[in-house]
Formats: structure tokens, sequence, C-alpha cells
């Protein structure tokens, strides 16, 4: 099992600014449809996949804090595992567990068949996230090959 890394899923098409009066359903929305406008998934399939992580949402928020959130869900609608990443300049309200708001969602879809994978990713992502620096860099990119830079990077370390 090959476990591929952040910079590595990260669709550089799907990049986004968000808007600032944004919820999570519009954060989600305007992500999954990201990810249908670089042809990662069909654009029929966009409601299907807004539902699948708001209903994810509703377990708990996927905001884990130092300005990130990591909304996901597990698709048979995508082969491989995909990720839209958004920014906020404003941040918008992700019901964080360290009730900030978040600048930096990565939309994460995985395939149901690649659980562990997806957990792998997970967990190696939140070793980044806690590395020093991180977080204020991440909160500084602008562009989409800037952020895969900084992933890069710090997936070097």
């Amino acid at each position: 099992m090959t476990v591929p890394r952040m910079s590595q899923v990260i669709v550089v098409k799907a990049f986004t600014y968000l808007p600032n009066d944004a919820d999570k359903r519009v954060v989600i929305t305007a992500l999954v449809k990201a990810l249908a406008d670089a042809r990662k998934i069909a654009s029929d399939n966009i409601d299907v996949i807004v539902e699948g992580a708001m209903n994810r949402e509703a377990i708990g928020s996927t905001g884990i804090g130092h300005g990130i959130a990591i909304p996901h869900c597990r698709t048979n609608l995508v082969k491989d595992i995909v990720c839209a990443y958004g920014t906020s300049e404003n941040g918008i309200d992700f019901d964080s567990l360290d009730g900030e708001p978040v600048h930096s969602i990565f939309l994460l879809l995985t395939p149901p068949d690649q659980k562990e994978q997806h957990l792998q990713l997970m967990k190696s992502f939140a070793s980044q996230i806690r590395k020093e620096h991180f977080c204020e860099f991440l909160h500084q990119v602008k562009m989409a090959q800037g952020l895969v830079d900084l992933l890069t990077e710090f997936e070097a370390r």
C-alpha cells in the first residue's frame, strides 16, 4: 500500500479563493465545484458529494485548529484520493476545536476501498501542521503552486 502525500493529492486547478461571508456548506460546495471544473469528479455528482461531506461534518467539525479545516468524505465517485484547497482572507466560522476562524480548507475525497491510505494521509498531514512555522506559511499562500511547494518542502523535513 502506497500512502499518498498531501502534495500529491492536491488538485492544483482546484485552488479556490473563498467568499468572506461563506458558511460550511458554501465552502464545501465551492471546493466540490472546483474539483468538477478540474474534471476530477462529474459535475452531476456535485450535490451528492456536498451532502456526503456535510453529513460527515454533522458528526463533528473537521475544523482541526490553527486556522485549518479538513472536511472529507468517502465516495465511490472518485477513483483516487483527491483534495481541493480553499483559502479565506478573513477566516470562516467552521466550529473549529480551538474556536478560531478557518483560513485554509482542504476538502478530501477518498474512494471507499482506500480507508487505510486516507487515515495515513490524515496522520501524516497532522504531523505537518505541528511543525514550526507551517501554519503561518500556509496562511500566506496565495497561489496553487505556492501551496504545492510548501507541502512538498514540509513533507521532506
